[in-house]
């Protein structure tokens, strides 16, 4: 693909069967850095925080990489992101959180209702260790009451091809990319999301403090 992202690795074909890791990328719309159901976007709404814990799953378990000889660190990230529902959202920019992230390998790209932007570390095969991150924050004007979801794969030709995030860690199927919808499957976005998770997650995130 044109935008290349975080692909340090070569794209291998569909791996059958799920590696034995996992992570949680989900979205705040408050300021509680957690994700539930009070998440809901309204014309009131300014802005929805991205956050991914690389090491532990949305229930709180300890996520671990299928290579025990690796770790799940973070070396870049890509996000694709869409509305639906009563309403909709534009994408005004979006404000990377990540200090060490200062290469911005893919800008914000919008086209319709989807999104998508990526960051990586300037130093090729640097990373950061395994935690929780605030990835960034993506500034919206809201109108009606519509949900903001992440994508699995690219809508456009443009834009990023997986949300997810580079690591050590490989991934079976997208080379140092561990993709949602491929590699892990737990995320939760703006009015969604289970409760019962996320309290559990809510007290697990202390762990981080």
């Amino acid at each position: 693909m044109k935008h290349s992202l975080l692909l340090l690795g070569v794209i291998a074909a569909l791996a059958i069967g799920a590696p034995a890791y996992s992570q949680y990328i989900f979205m705040d719309a408050g300021t509680d850095g957690v994700c539930t159901a009070a998440d809901v976007l309204s014309s009131s709404s300014t802005g929805v925080d991205i956050w991914l814990s690389t090491d532990h799953n949305q229930n709180g378990s300890v996520a671990i990489c299928s290579n025990p000889a690796r770790t799940l660190n973070i070396s870049s990230y890509a996000l694709l992101i869409h509305y639906s529902g009563a309403g909709s959202v534009t994408y005004n920019s979006f404000t990377n959180a990540v200090s060490a992230f200062t290469l911005n390998l893919d800008p914000l790209r919008t086209a319709g209702p989807d999104m998508s932007v990526s960051y990586a570390h300037p130093t090729p095969g640097a990373a950061l260790a395994p935690g929780l991150y605030k990835l960034g924050r993506v500034n919206i004007t809201v109108t009606g009451t519509p949900q903001l979801s992440f994508l699995t794969v690219s809508p456009d030709v443009n834009f990023v091809p997986v949300t997810g995030f580079g690591s050590e860690c490989p991934s079976p199927t997208w080379g140092n990319t561990i993709a949602l919808g491929y590699d892990f499957f737990d995320n939760c976005g703006t009015a969604g999301g289970t409760p019962t998770l996320d309290t559990t997650w809510g007290k697990i995130k202390q762990l981080y403090k």
